[in-house]
C-alpha cells in the first residue's frame, strides 16, 4: 500500500475531483461502480459510455492500492457478481483533509473576488 502526501497542491491542483466524490458518496454508504455512476449525476457528474466507466474502475483499483477503499466480492441471487467498495479509515481521513483544503481554497477564492470587488465596482 503506498502512501499517499496530502498537500494542496496534490490534492487540487491535478484534478482529484472526481477521487472526492468517489470518497464522499463511500462515507455514506459502500456501493459498486454502476451505483456511484448515478450518485454522482447529483454532482453533475455524468458518465455514459465504457472509456468513462473505465476511468471510475481505473480509479476505484488505484485507490484500493492506495488503501483508501476496500472492496468485497458480493453475490446476488440474480446477476453477475458485483465488487462493492467500502471507504477505509485512511480514506476518511483523506477525504476530511481534502475538505479541509477545498474550504481553505474556497476562502481564498472568496478572498480574491471581494478584493475584486472593490478595486474595480
Amino acid at each position: 500500500m503506498r502512501r499517499r502526501r496530502q498537500g494542496m497542491g496534490r490534492a487540487l491542483g491535478s484534478g482529484k475531483w472526481l477521487e472526492g466524490y468517489v470518497l464522499l458518496l463511500l462515507s455514506k454508504n459502500p456501493s459498486h461502480g454502476y451505483d456511484l455512476t448515478h450518485s454522482m449525476q447529483d454532482f453533475d457528474v455524468n458518465f455514459s459510455g465504457i472509456g468513462q466507466m473505465g476511468t471510475l474502475y481505473r480509479l476505484l483499483r488505484q485507490m484500493e492500492d492506495e488503501g483508501l477503499v476496500v472492496s468485497t466480492w458480493h453475490t446476488q441471487s440474480k446477476g453477475a457478481a458485483r465488487r462493492v467498495y467500502k471507504i477505509t479509515a485512511l480514506g476518511e481521513d483523506y477525504l476530511q483533509n481534502y475538505v479541509k483544503q477545498l474550504k481553505e481554497l474556497k476562502k481564498r477564492i472568496d478572498e480574491f473576488i471581494d478584493f475584486y470587488d472593490k478595486s474595480f465596482s
